[in-house]
């Protein structure tokens, strides 16, 4: 009996080794797997964010679906072509796509390479600079996270892949979702936040805006405050940024004054003053 029970442990034991042993490599087959699903994972979730960022920085001169206006396009067979017809070539870019992305949107570019056809914004530049180093709002991970995205149109850009997109429209009646898709459009989300809109670090947090504005400058209502600091921000700096107390000069664009209709101005102040 002593010997059975012996004998029958040491085959559960050894059991037990060799289903372990299994688990083991199973796991470590697997391991390979278990990488590439995260690393899809980061870089869905990156495209994501990047996809925000360009919405709030970029669809101005490139276009929300990435076709170009007054700046390049990016979702276009030139722009993915490697060859010695594509784009990178045109320029004598020797590095990969996503390098000249980031490098390209970081520094931005004082002059346009194809003017009569994409003259960029003017005023002394063609494309501003978007990366901190640069004096720009985005962090190095941010860049990154633009660069996905626009990469992540190579399959659509290159007809491999056809895409529907439906876009949003603000109803005609509805002058406050209106005054948001602004605040979204002009790139206002990168700087400053709305709380459910938006999360900016460079400007102050307009979640209350239309409560604080009143108070900000005596014998200025609410309104004319909105409206001064869209139109002429370096007038009043707010003190209240992220990092500290805002000091001159102002970060904030000096330009909307021309970019902005009358109509599209007067949404824009009108949804700032009904956050309360």
């Amino acid at each position: 009996m002593e010997n059975r029970r012996i004998i029958t442990e040491a085959l559960l034991g050894l059991l037990f080794i060799i289903i372990s042993t299994v688990l083991l490599l199973y796991e470590g087959f697997r391991e390979n797997e278990n990488l590439v699903e995260t690393e899809t994972e980061q870089l869905a979730v990156s495209i994501e964010t990047g996809a925000a960022l360009y919405v709030a920085a970029c669809t101005e001169c490139h276009g929300l679906d990435g076709k170009g206006g007054i700046g390049a396009p990016f979702n276009d067979p030139h722009f993915f072509d490697m060859g010695p017809e594509g784009r990178m070539a045109e320029l004598g870019w020797g590095g990969s796509l996503e390098d000249f992305i980031i490098a390209t949107v970081s520094g931005g570019r004082p002059t346009s390479t194809r003017p009569a056809l994409y003259p960029g914004k003017g005023d002394g530049y063609a494309m501003p600079a978007w990366a901190e180093e640069f004096g720009g709002p985005f962090r190095p991970d941010q860049i990154r996270d633009l660069a996905n995205y626009i990469m992540n149109w190579e399959a659509e850009a290159t007809g491999e892949q056809a895409v529907a997109r439906e876009y949003l429209v603000p109803p005609s009646d509805d002058p406050l979702f209106a005054g948001r898709l602004v605040f979204v459009q002009l790139g206002c989300i990168a700087c400053h936040t709305i709380e459910g809109v938006s999360v900016g670090v460079v400007g102050p947090d307009l979640t209350h805006v239309a409560t604080n504005a009143a108070e900000r400058v005596e014998g200025m209502s609410a309104e004319e405050y909105i409206r001064e600091s869209i139109l002429d921000p370096a007038v009043f700096i707010s003190p209240d940024c992220p990092s500290g107390p805002c000091t001159e000069p102002t970060v904030m664009p000096l330009t909307f004054a021309d970019q902005l209709t009358e109509e599209q101005l007067e949404n824009l102040v009108m949804y700032l003053l009904s956050l309360e």
